[in-house]
């Protein structure tokens, strides 16, 4: 069985050993960013792929969530952030200037749950800004280099962006966490529909293999570098530990929930 995830820390530190594992049943797995996993899982090419919780509600004639190996929990939000370059220095005036000038805000991907969440924030606040995709990890280049102003990160680039002379117009996350009171769906695993015979048992190996890399971190540390775009090593352990969490192990009565708002909220948003 192919399984889709991302290179990043996270997703290697759950599934190194369902993996790697002689003893196991063999996964083969396909590394892609976030934008490509939902383009994928679109076209229902992998039979167990890593998606967006958004980019999932709208695939369920498809796939069924997993509630192990997922992306949930709390002050790991997207953050929406703002060019060093540009003449605004404050939230409330960049976001008025990009919405009397039409100017986009670069987002990690259509479907993710950062884009929803932006989305929703600014059906809130009555804005009507532009979007537009950039692959994640060259939104803080773009906004370095002056061509864009705002724009929405994901992934390591939380620790990463002051680095970029980049500031916060809004943590994403902190305002879904306010709004809802729900811990943040950010991504989840599921199987193809076709394969759901295998759902519990490919749920016990994932949870498995997380229970293995929590008991023995060390062992997956060159894995994880070697997908880790040289990350350095403190930066590797602060990613793993702000994405995986107990609702990785189990989403629980919360994560449940958790979906269940984002789902709502974005049928409320005209996003589904």
């Amino acid at each position: 069985m192919k399984l889709a995830i991302s290179p990043c820390p996270n997703d290697t530190y759950i599934f190194h050993w369902m993996i790697h594992n002689p003893e196991g049943p063999g996964f083969e797995p396909v590394y892609l960013d976030i934008q490509e996993l939902n383009e994928e899982a679109r076209a229902g090419r992998y039979e167990l792929s890593k998606m967006s919780c958004y980019a999932y509600l709208k695939l369920k004639d498809k796939y069924t969530l997993l509630e192990t190996g997922g992306a949930l929990g709390r002050g790991c939000g997207p953050l929406l952030v703002g060019s060093a370059r540009s003449q605004h220095k404050d939230p409330e005036s960049l976001l008025r200037h990009l919405a009397e000038s039409q100017s986009p805000i670069l987002i990690p991907g259509q479907e993710t749950t950062a884009t929803l969440m932006l989305r929703m924030y600014m059906d809130q606040r009555n804005l009507t800004i532009p979007l537009q995709f950039l692959r994640y990890d060259r939104i803080l280049p773009a906004l370095q280099e002056g061509s864009h102003e705002a724009g929405v990160i994901i992934h390591e680039e939380r620790f990463t962006y002051p680095s970029f002379g980049a500031w916060m117009l809004q943590d994403l996350g902190q305002w879904w966490e306010q709004t809802t009171g729900s811990p943040i769906p950010l991504g989840l695993i599921a199987i193809r529909n076709d394969r759901l015979n295998q759902k519990e048992r490919i749920t016990e190996i994932i949870r498995d293999s997380l229970k293995h890399a929590n008991e023995d971190p060390e062992s997956a540390m060159d894995y994880i570098r070697s997908h880790a775009q040289a990350m350095e090593d403190q930066a590797i352990r602060d990613h793993i530990a702000l994405y995986v969490n107990d609702y990785s192990l189990d989403m629980g009565e919360e994560g449940r929930h958790a979906m269940q708002e984002l789902e709502q909220r974005a049928r409320n948003a005209g996003a589904l």
